[in-house]
C-alpha cells in the first residue's frame, strides 16, 4: 500500500464531483450503506470479490429491495437480462480495480456492463474499495488493473487467458480475453451521483 493523505485524496475526488468517504471500521461502512439502501427500491450489483466478502447482496435483499446480480443468473440469457436491468436501477454498487490519489477510477471489464453502469444509467453509484486499490496515478492504475486484477478475476471466472499463467498482459486476442474494456473515470458530470467508500485494509483484487 502507498502513503497517502486522506484530505488530499478526498479533495481530489471532490474536485471531480465524486464524493469520497474513508472508513477504519467495516461496521460503520455497512451502517452507512444500509441507510443509503433504505432510500431506494432497485439495486444493481457489480461482480466483485470485495462486495461478496462484505455480503452486499445479502444486505440488500434483507432490506426488501429488488436486487439484480448477474452472478446469480440461471443461464447466459438470464445473465444478460440481469446485466441490462442493472443499468437502470436506483443504486448501483460495485468496486474498482484501482483508484488514484488524484481522484480517478480505473477499471477493466470483460463484457462492459460494470463500467457502463458506473458511467451512465443508475441514479447513484457506490464504489467500495480497500486501501490496497489506491495507486499514485492513472498509469499505475491501469498497470495494477492489468497485472493484478485481471489475472485473478479471470481465474475466478474460470477463464484462461495467457495472463493467468505469466502474470503479464500479452494483448491477447481470443475468446478467453477478459480485458475487453478499459475505463478511466476522470470526473462526474452530475455532482453527488458517485461516491467512493474506501475501507482500511486490503479487500478484493
Amino acid at each position: 500500500m502507498i502513503n497517502f493523505s486522506l484530505k488530499q485524496v478526498k479533495d481530489n475526488f471532490n474536485k471531480r464531483n465524486i464524493n469520497f468517504l474513508y472508513y477504519e471500521d467495516k461496521k460503520k461502512l455497512l451502517n452507512d450503506l444500509t441507510d443509503l439502501i433504505k432510500k431506494v427500491e432497485t439495486i444493481g450489483i457489480g461482480n466483485s470479490k470485495t462486495l461478496k466478502n462484505l455480503k452486499i447482496f445479502d444486505l440488500s435483499c434483507s432490506l426488501g429491495k429488488t436486487v439484480y446480480d448477474k452472478t446469480l443468473a440461471k443461464d447466459a440469457k438470464d445473465q444478460y437480462i440481469l446485466k441490462r436491468k442493472s443499468l437502470i436501477t436506483d443504486l448501483y454498487i460495485t468496486s474498482s480495480n484501482a483508484i488514484s490519489k488524484d481522484g480517478k477510477l480505473i477499471n477493466i471489464d470483460h463484457s462492459g456492463n460494470r463500467v457502463a453502469a458506473m458511467t451512465f444509467g443508475p441514479k447513484q453509484v457506490i464504489i467500495i474499495v480497500g486501501e490496497n486499490k489506491l495507486v499514485e496515478n492513472e498509469n499505475e492504475g491501469i498497470i495494477r488493473a492489468l497485472k493484478i486484477a485481471t489475472p485473478l478475476n479471470a481465474k475466478r471466472a474460470n477463464y484462461h487467458p495467457p495472463c493467468t499463467e505469466n502474470k503479464s498482459c500479452t494483448e491477447c486476442v481470443q475468446s478467453q480475453r477478459v480485458c475487453n474494456y478499459v475505463s478511466v473515470i476522470r470526473g462526474q458530470h452530475e455532482k453527488n451521483r458517485m461516491t467512493v467508500m474506501m475501507l482500511k485494509g486490503s479487500y478484493g483484487f
